[in-house]
């Protein structure tokens, strides 16, 4: 029988833990504090700029360069506090969705193609693979105390 292998999106769930979440809250905190310094590296950028006063064409358009990366950043920094706000509101063992990772599937003839390519979905609690839900209805779960 023809058959392929294709590539379908699986989704990493984690299983919110008092270690998740302080993990997932610290590493939010320091990526904050990075595009802060970013941000602030800039500003000194433009106030030496400012300071030199020799106004060019290649200074104004630096100046804008510099203006539409700190711009970048702030909307940066605005969804990375709100990411915090968020993690800090989750609740103990609900599902937090981690990321999205490619698979392969293997299609036949005579499968039905929106059941092999629909999202499959790996359950993890800290690090720790707990379930794998395919897209038929069936899964895969780690027996108590495994």
């Amino acid at each position: 029988m023809a058959s392929i292998t294709v590539q379908r999106p699986v989704v990493i769930k984690a299983i919110v833990t008092e270690s998740f979440k302080r993990l997932y809250i610290q590493d939010l905190e320091d990526t904050i504090k990075r595009v802060e310094a970013i941000v602030q590296q800039i500003d000194v950028q433009i106030r030496r700029m400012d300071l030199e006063r020799q106004i060019t064409p290649q200074t104004r358009t630096l100046r804008q360069q510099l203006e539409l990366e700190r711009a970048r950043q702030e909307a940066a920094r605005a969804e990375l506090q709100a990411r915090l706000r968020e993690a800090e509101a989750l609740e103990l063992n609900q599902e937090f969705v981690q990321g999205t990772l490619e698979g392969t599937v293997e299609i036949s003839v005579g499968d039905n193609l929106f059941d092999k390519i629909a999202r499959t979905e790996i359950v993890v609690k800290d690090g720790i693979v707990m379930e794998i839900r395919e897209p038929s209805g069936s899964s895969l779960t780690l027996p108590a105390g495994g």
